[in-house]
């Protein structure tokens, strides 16, 4: 699951990337006078809300990155190590 969490954050990242860098090109078209002020206004805030959304996908790629990797280790130690119990015949 870490896995396919990595993935889908990185696809999300790429996503939020775009969509702001469109975003922010789009809010220079406010030609409309009387709504201008409201058209900026939104943009500014929708920046912010997919700013704010970058950032967190970011921390959640580099979580999910990390515990797949600690998995990965964990995973890859523990399969050299061979444990044997002793019989129980009594």
């Amino acid at each position: 699951m870490c896995i396919a969490s990595s993935a889908v954050a990185l696809v999300g990242f790429v996503l939020l990337s775009v969509n702001l860098a469109v975003n922010k090109h789009s809010s220079k078209n406010c030609e409309s006078s009387s709504s201008r002020d409201l058209c900026i206004y939104v943009g500014i805030f929708s920046n912010g809300l997919m700013s704010l959304m970058l950032i967190l996908t970011l921390v959640e790629l580099c979580i999910s990155i990390s515990v797949s990797a600690m998995w990965c280790i964990e995973s890859s130690c523990n399969s050299i190590e061979v444990i044997s119990f002793p019989s129980n015949s009594v």
